[in-house]
Protein backbone atom coordinates (compact mmCIF):
# COMPACT_ATOMS: atom_id res chain seq x y z
CA UNK A 1 0.00 0.00 0.00
CA UNK A 2 2.95 2.46 0.94
CA UNK A 3 4.71 1.55 -2.53
CA UNK A 4 1.61 1.86 -4.44
CA UNK A 5 1.18 6.07 -2.38
CA UNK A 6 4.62 6.70 -3.48
CA UNK A 7 3.96 5.69 -6.65
CA UNK A 8 0.21 7.85 -7.06
CA UNK A 9 2.35 10.95 -5.53
CA UNK A 10 5.17 10.57 -8.26
CA UNK A 11 2.73 10.44 -11.27
CA UNK A 12 1.14 13.33 -9.40
CA UNK A 13 4.21 15.67 -9.25
CA UNK A 14 4.72 14.66 -12.78
CA UNK A 15 1.42 15.66 -14.06
CA UNK A 16 2.18 19.17 -11.94
CA UNK A 17 5.50 19.62 -13.72
CA UNK A 18 3.81 19.18 -17.22
CA UNK A 19 1.24 20.99 -16.45
CA UNK A 20 2.82 24.39 -14.62
CA UNK A 21 4.69 25.09 -18.11
CA UNK A 22 2.34 23.94 -20.48
CA UNK A 23 0.07 27.10 -18.89
CA UNK A 24 2.14 29.55 -19.53
CA UNK A 25 2.18 29.19 -23.01
CA UNK A 26 -1.82 27.93 -23.59
CA UNK A 27 -3.63 30.20 -26.73
CA UNK A 28 -7.30 30.23 -26.74
CA UNK A 29 -8.77 27.01 -28.71
CA UNK A 30 -11.19 28.11 -32.05
CA UNK A 31 -14.17 26.69 -33.21
CA UNK A 32 -12.39 24.75 -36.24
CA UNK A 33 -9.33 23.30 -33.44
CA UNK A 34 -10.41 23.13 -30.03
CA UNK A 35 -8.08 22.92 -27.10
CA UNK A 36 -9.81 20.56 -24.45
CA UNK A 37 -11.69 17.18 -24.89
CA UNK A 38 -13.33 14.61 -22.33
CA UNK A 39 -13.57 11.10 -23.67
CA UNK A 40 -14.40 7.47 -22.77
CA UNK A 41 -13.06 4.11 -23.87
CA UNK A 42 -12.67 0.52 -22.96
CA UNK A 43 -12.40 -3.06 -24.14
CA UNK A 44 -10.63 -6.09 -23.24
CA UNK A 45 -6.77 -6.88 -22.25
CA UNK A 46 -4.66 -9.41 -24.34
CA UNK A 47 -2.41 -12.03 -23.11
CA UNK A 48 -0.01 -11.07 -25.82
CA UNK A 49 2.88 -8.56 -25.94
CA UNK A 50 2.41 -4.89 -27.33
CA UNK A 51 4.21 -6.36 -30.95
CA UNK A 52 1.23 -8.88 -30.56
CA UNK A 53 -1.79 -5.95 -29.91
CA UNK A 54 -0.72 -3.95 -33.54
CA UNK A 55 -1.45 -6.93 -35.44
CA UNK A 56 -5.25 -7.92 -35.72
CA UNK A 57 -3.91 -11.70 -36.35
CA UNK A 58 -2.01 -12.04 -33.52
CA UNK A 59 -5.35 -11.01 -30.95
CA UNK A 60 -5.47 -13.42 -27.80
CA UNK A 61 -8.20 -11.84 -25.59
CA UNK A 62 -8.78 -12.55 -21.95
CA UNK A 63 -11.27 -12.16 -20.13
CA UNK A 64 -10.28 -8.91 -18.34
CA UNK A 65 -11.47 -5.65 -19.20
CA UNK A 66 -10.17 -2.16 -19.02
CA UNK A 67 -12.93 0.78 -18.67
CA UNK A 68 -11.67 4.53 -18.36
CA UNK A 69 -12.22 8.23 -19.25
CA UNK A 70 -9.54 10.93 -19.82
CA UNK A 71 -9.01 14.44 -20.35
CA UNK A 72 -6.92 16.51 -22.64
CA UNK A 73 -5.40 19.93 -23.21
CA UNK A 74 -3.89 20.70 -26.21
CA UNK A 75 -1.64 24.14 -25.89
CA UNK A 76 0.68 23.84 -28.80
CA UNK A 77 -0.17 24.01 -32.74
CA UNK A 78 1.77 24.12 -35.79
CA UNK A 79 -0.30 23.58 -39.21
CA UNK A 80 -2.09 20.07 -38.65
CA UNK A 81 -0.10 19.25 -35.56
CA UNK A 82 -1.24 19.64 -31.67
CA UNK A 83 0.95 18.82 -28.52
CA UNK A 84 -1.15 19.12 -24.97
CA UNK A 85 -1.74 17.05 -21.76
CA UNK A 86 -3.99 14.24 -20.84
CA UNK A 87 -4.59 12.60 -18.01
CA UNK A 88 -7.05 9.44 -17.02
CA UNK A 89 -8.84 7.00 -14.72
CA UNK A 90 -9.68 3.65 -15.24
CA UNK A 91 -10.56 0.20 -13.82
CA UNK A 92 -9.58 -3.12 -15.30
CA UNK A 93 -12.40 -5.66 -14.65
CA UNK A 94 -11.45 -9.30 -13.59
CA UNK A 95 -9.80 -11.13 -10.97
CA UNK A 96 -8.79 -9.45 -8.88
CA UNK A 97 -10.43 -5.67 -9.92
CA UNK A 98 -7.62 -3.24 -10.65
CA UNK A 99 -7.36 0.33 -10.89
CA UNK A 100 -5.29 2.83 -13.10
CA UNK A 101 -3.91 6.31 -13.79
CA UNK A 102 -2.26 7.89 -16.07
CA UNK A 103 -0.85 10.78 -17.38
CA UNK A 104 1.53 12.41 -20.30
CA UNK A 105 1.84 13.99 -23.22
CA UNK A 106 -0.67 13.78 -26.36
CA UNK A 107 0.51 14.52 -29.70
CA UNK A 108 -2.20 14.05 -32.80
CA UNK A 109 -2.21 15.27 -36.67
CA UNK A 110 -5.00 16.10 -37.94
CA UNK A 111 -4.49 15.94 -41.69
CA UNK A 112 -6.03 12.89 -43.14
CA UNK A 113 -9.31 13.67 -44.75
CA UNK A 114 -11.41 11.47 -47.30
CA UNK A 115 -14.34 13.12 -48.68
CA UNK A 116 -16.20 14.40 -45.13
CA UNK A 117 -14.47 11.76 -42.85
CA UNK A 118 -11.54 13.23 -40.85
CA UNK A 119 -8.84 10.73 -39.70
CA UNK A 120 -6.34 11.66 -36.92
CA UNK A 121 -3.23 9.52 -35.58
CA UNK A 122 -2.76 10.26 -32.26
CA UNK A 123 0.02 9.02 -29.71
CA UNK A 124 0.53 9.41 -26.13
CA UNK A 125 3.04 8.37 -23.60
CA UNK A 126 3.72 9.08 -20.07
CA UNK A 127 3.44 7.28 -16.67
CA UNK A 128 1.26 5.29 -15.87
CA UNK A 129 0.01 3.36 -11.59
CA UNK A 130 -1.83 0.94 -10.88
CA UNK A 131 -3.38 -0.44 -7.78
CA UNK A 132 -2.65 -4.47 -8.57
CA UNK A 133 -1.39 -6.43 -12.00
CA UNK A 134 -4.13 -8.39 -13.58
CA UNK A 135 -4.04 -11.42 -16.19
CA UNK A 136 -0.64 -11.74 -18.14
CA UNK A 137 0.67 -8.78 -15.99
CA UNK A 138 0.28 -10.47 -13.33
CA UNK A 139 2.37 -13.88 -14.49
CA UNK A 140 4.87 -11.58 -15.83
CA UNK A 141 5.92 -9.09 -12.71
CA UNK A 142 5.81 -12.99 -11.13
CA UNK A 143 8.38 -14.08 -13.35
CA UNK A 144 10.42 -11.04 -13.40
CA UNK A 145 10.37 -10.78 -9.98
CA UNK A 146 9.61 -7.28 -10.32
CA UNK A 147 7.14 -4.71 -9.57
CA UNK A 148 4.57 -3.19 -11.90
CA UNK A 149 2.92 -0.83 -9.89
CA UNK A 150 4.34 2.39 -11.91
CA UNK A 151 5.35 1.94 -15.88
CA UNK A 152 5.47 3.87 -18.53
CA UNK A 153 1.92 4.35 -20.41
CA UNK A 154 1.67 4.41 -24.47
CA UNK A 155 -1.34 4.75 -26.40
CA UNK A 156 -1.35 4.78 -30.01
CA UNK A 157 -4.67 5.67 -31.35
CA UNK A 158 -6.50 6.41 -34.44
CA UNK A 159 -9.91 8.66 -34.36
CA UNK A 160 -12.46 9.06 -36.85
CA UNK A 161 -14.57 12.27 -36.84
CA UNK A 162 -16.85 14.18 -39.82
CA UNK A 163 -17.25 17.05 -40.81
CA UNK A 164 -20.88 17.37 -39.96
CA UNK A 165 -20.37 17.06 -36.02
CA UNK A 166 -16.13 17.46 -35.95
CA UNK A 167 -16.72 18.15 -31.80
CA UNK A 168 -17.43 14.18 -32.01
CA UNK A 169 -14.71 11.73 -32.92
CA UNK A 170 -14.52 7.65 -32.39
CA UNK A 171 -11.55 6.21 -32.18
CA UNK A 172 -9.36 2.71 -31.43
CA UNK A 173 -6.84 2.98 -29.02
CA UNK A 174 -4.11 0.56 -27.41
CA UNK A 175 -4.00 0.76 -23.58
CA UNK A 176 -0.85 -0.22 -23.44
CA UNK A 177 2.07 -0.26 -20.40
CA UNK A 178 5.37 -1.65 -19.54
CA UNK A 179 8.82 -1.37 -18.08
CA UNK A 180 10.72 0.69 -21.11
CA UNK A 181 12.91 -2.09 -22.42
CA UNK A 182 14.11 -2.36 -18.57
CA UNK A 183 14.39 1.51 -17.77
CA UNK A 184 11.73 0.92 -15.04
CA UNK A 185 11.38 -2.97 -15.04
CA UNK A 186 11.92 -5.65 -17.26
CA UNK A 187 8.21 -6.01 -17.72
CA UNK A 188 5.88 -5.68 -20.89
CA UNK A 189 2.82 -5.29 -18.68
CA UNK A 190 -0.56 -5.02 -20.10
CA UNK A 191 -2.38 -4.63 -23.12
CA UNK A 192 -5.97 -3.62 -23.84
CA UNK A 193 -7.61 -3.30 -26.96
CA UNK A 194 -10.37 -0.36 -26.83
CA UNK A 195 -12.50 1.66 -28.55
CA UNK A 196 -13.51 4.85 -27.24
CA UNK A 197 -15.90 8.25 -27.87
CA UNK A 198 -14.34 11.58 -27.23
CA UNK A 199 -16.22 15.10 -27.33
CA UNK A 200 -13.93 18.41 -28.47
CA UNK A 201 -14.77 21.78 -27.12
Amino acid sequence: MFACTRALAALGMVGLCLVAPAYAQIAPGTAERPDEALFVFGGPLTSGNFSDAIQPGRWDLESNVFVGAGYQHFFYSYESFQLGLEAGLGVRVGTPVSAEAWAGLVGRLSEFEIGPINITPSITGGLSVVTDTIGAETTRTAAAGESAAILYYLAPEIAVSHDDHPEWEAFGRIQHRSGGFGTIAHIDGSNALTLGLRYKF
